[in-house]
């Protein structure tokens, strides 16, 4: 009785440990914080069509954007951390400091980065600013005459990138008009119109109004120019200084995710975003590309979410 007792705790103390190292017996849910159609979404789903080739078993897209993203956040770090529920994340760390949720990097699992697309610091094209320094000098000597756009909320990756730059070239940031909107495509057709002096977004999103002459990209907020878009400076050719700004999107699980599971997420990840096939739907898509590993992504994160928050104290957000 003793042994056979033995081994019956044995079985049981065993059994965990193989339902991780047959992960995924079943479909795996990825959870979108963010409607369908946007960029989030879109690199889910192509992210779910190579995972569920890899592992065979389905990779279900599930949106939840409802709250500005807060409900899909909250699910991702809810899950069971089995494996079964992942998450695509991306800026989280203002949330915390603007009161809308309290999310922080130790809630999760981070499994790798796999994009960044700098930031695009935009104007119309009738405005007399020919250079990013002449716009960040004006702003800086009269920062209440200029409205910039937030696009949509002002804590989102587009109008931190151009808070910071902003707040390191000197501006008095109490003084700035940022203004909350209804999306990146609204605000450039209201600067168009006469509504904000300054759009900062993808350089993709303004790249309609580019290409027919009504928007000017004065600046891209990352190391290169973009192929796309080669007559746009980088922030460094134009300033010297090196900030690489925008957003950028990642992989995570929910805290205290099983090493074997996460690891088998972070090398099946590794092989996508090295692929010839998805740097090329990428690229012809708009989307950049950035690897981290998961060690990588949790510094980044970690970094994002102390600069982030110092710059929503700054904006008073």
């Amino acid at each position: 009785m003793k042994l056979s007792s033995l081994i019956a705790a044995a079985m049981v103390v065993a059994l965990p440990s193989a339902a991780f190292a047959d992960w995924p017996e079943r479909p795996v849910t990825i959870v979108v914080p963010a409607g369908a159609g946007g960029g989030t979404d879109s690199t889910a789903r192509m992210l779910s069509e190579r995972l569920q080739a890899k592992f065979d078993v389905p990779f279900n897209v599930v949106n939840q954007g409802q709250g500005g993203g807060v409900v899909g956040i909250s699910t991702i770090k809810e899950a069971d951390p089995d494996g079964y529920t992942i998450g695509v994340i991306y800026n989280f760390a203002h949330y915390q400091p603007m009161g809308q949720a309290d999310f922080n990097v130790d809630d999760f699992t981070p499994i790798a980065q796999y994009n960044f697309d700098p930031a695009g610091f935009h104007v119309s094209a009738d405005n007399e600013w020919g250079t990013i320094s002449e716009a960040l000098d004006a702003i800086k000597a009269a920062p209440g005459d200029y409205s910039i756009s937030c696009g949509g909320g002002c804590g989102g990756s587009w109008p931190i990138a151009a808070a910071t730059l902003l707040n390191e070239w000197g501006v008095d940031m109490s003084q700035v008009r940022m203004i909350a909107g209804q999306g990146a495509a609204g605000a450039l057709q209201d600067m168009v119109a006469g509504g904000f002096d300054v759009v900062p977004s993808s350089v993709p999103e303004a790249g309609p109004l580019i290409e027919a002459g009504r928007v000017k990209g004065l600046a891209v907020f990352g190391s290169e120019r973009l192929e796309a878009f080669p007559d746009i400076p980088t922030l460094k050719e134009e300033t010297g200084m090196e900030n690489a700004l925008g957003a950028w999107r990642g992989v995570v699980g929910a805290k205290g995710l099983d090493a074997d599971v996460a690891n088998q997420l972070e090398a099946a990840l590794k092989e996508i975003v090295e692929s010839e096939d998805w740097r090329a739907q990428m690229t012809g898509r708009g989307f950049g590309i950035e690897w981290k590993n998961s060690a990588d992504f949790e510094t980044f994160m970690r970094g994002e979410e102390t600069s982030v928050r110092e710059i929503v104290g700054i904006l008073g957000l």
